[in-house]
Parts: C-alpha cells; sequence; structure tokens
C-alpha cells in the first residue's frame, strides 16, 4: 500500500473530512494532507510521522512508514513482533521534556523515533509514547529517566494536582498542573521546593494560556532500571 493509500486509509478510520484531519494531527494547513493523498510526497517526513503517532497511538508506527503490516497496533493482552520480541512495545522519540524551567527548557522540536520501549503490564496498557526526561525540578522523576506518557486531547479536561508534560511551540517541560487565573489558562508547578537565600523558589511556578499549547501528554510513571537504562527495542 503506497503512502496516499494510507492516509486515504487513516481518514476513512478517523472519520474525519481532511481540514478537520489536519487540525486533529497539528498540521499546518489542510493542503499538507491533500499534497500526501495526491501522491505528491512520495514519504513522511519525520514530524508528520511523530504528530500522526502522538495524535493516531492505536496505528502501527511500522505500516505507517512502509505499508507494511497491519494498520493497528493489537489490542491490549495480544502480541506485538517488532525485532524478534512478542512483548507489547509504545515509540520511543529522541526528543527531551525537562523539569527545569528558569532559563533551561528543552526546544519542542520534534523528535526522530528511535526506536521502540516494553513497558511490560505496568501502566495497564494505557501509555502510547515514551520520551527522555531530565532536569531535577520534579523530584518524583530521575534526571535522564524515561517517561511513559498518554496524549490528553482535551485540554479542559486536566486533572489539577496531577503530573504531565507540557509542549508549546517554544518548550517542553514536565510540570505539575493547576488551575490558572482564567477557564483559559493552567499554571505549572514544579515539585521541587528548593529556594534562593532571598526565599524565592529556584523553579517558579508559571502560567501558560491553552491556546499556546501544542500537546498535552498524562505522566503515567517512568522506566529506568537498576543499571539506569531501560530496553529500547530498534526498529
Amino acid at each position: 500500500m503506497i503512502l496516499s493509500q494510507r492516509i486515504e486509509a487513516l481518514l476513512e478510520y478517523s472519520n474525519m473530512n481532511i481540514p478537520k484531519f489536519a487540525e486533529f494531527v497539528g498540521f499546518k494547513t489542510p493542503q499538507t494532507v491533500r499534497e500526501l493523498i495526491k501522491g505528491n510526497t512520495k514519504s513522511l517526513s519525520e514530524a508528520a510521522q511523530y504528530k500522526i503517532t502522538l495524535a493516531f497511538p492505536m496505528v502501527n508506527p511500522e505500516w505507517l512508514l512502509t505499508g507494511e503490516g497491519n494498520m493497528l497496533l493489537p489490542d491490549k493482552g495480544e502480541s506485538n513482533e517488532v525485532s524478534g520480541y512478542k512483548e507489547r512495545v509504545i515509540p520511543f522519540y529522541d526528543a527531551e521534556t525537562t523539569g527545569g524551567y528558569n532559563g533551561r527548557v528543552s526546544a519542542s522540536d520534534v523528535g526522530s523515533l528511535k526506536g521502540y520501549i516494553q513497558p511490560g503490564g505496568w501502566f495497564d496498557g494505557r501509555e502510547t509514547a515514551a520520551i527522555r526526561h531530565v532536569g531535577d525540578s520534579m523530584v518524583e522523576y530521575p534526571d535522564g529517566c524515561v517517561l511513559a506518557v498518554r496524549e490528553v486531547l482535551d485540554k479542559h479536561l486536566l486533572v489539577p494536582g496531577r503530573n504531565y508534560v507540557i509542549e508549546t511551540r517554544e518548550y517542553r517541560v514536565t510540570k505539575r498542573v493547576q488551575r490558572g487565573s482564567s477557564p483559559n489558562s493552567i499554571m505549572l508547578y514544579s515539585s521541587n521546593s528548593e529556594k534562593y537565600d532571598d526565599g524565592r523558589l529556584v523553579h517558579e511556578p508559571f502560567e501558560v494560556a491553552l491556546e499556546d499549547v501544542l500537546h498535552i501528554f498524562s505522566v503515567l510513571g517512568y522506566i529506568v532500571n537498576q543499571s539506569g537504562e531501560f530496553r529500547l527495542i530498534k526498529p
């Protein structure tokens, strides 16, 4: 199945028209989708692949890229074979989210697919992707660990007091979310309460308008073993 046919299959599966599909995935204009359907684009860029797999975590990344295999990943409880492994796997992106702010944040660049991680049954199959976390402002997550996350599609359904990865056009951070000063904003807090000598917090909270948020991921937990590494299965 060629790329244009795969995109048409995704449109049919999602039951969306082209403008709605483009908006849902995060493409700047519907023309991007039209070019893919026309066949003018022969292969997906890493940015397009990243957006589609985030929007449709049930879609098989290998099928999306090559047309091989089934369009949908196996349901929970079934096996998924990648490079000889027959356990459920989730995509791991070579991008970072940071617990810092105050001059140290991860750029909101699009990460490339580095491989797949076996999360086991720790998160009950709710996780849809994994991303590296760096920094020390979130004391519950070791610097360099890998977060298991699930995208939240409705930004207004965030649970105050829970941890999320927040991605805007400028940065990507891991923070604890609370209500903002208006229904259309959120406050982002750090769990590290370290202070300067004058009493000010090293990692002060800051407010973000929901309209500036591109993606929000609920943090389910982190993956790390005793040697400080995680099991990565390359595609």
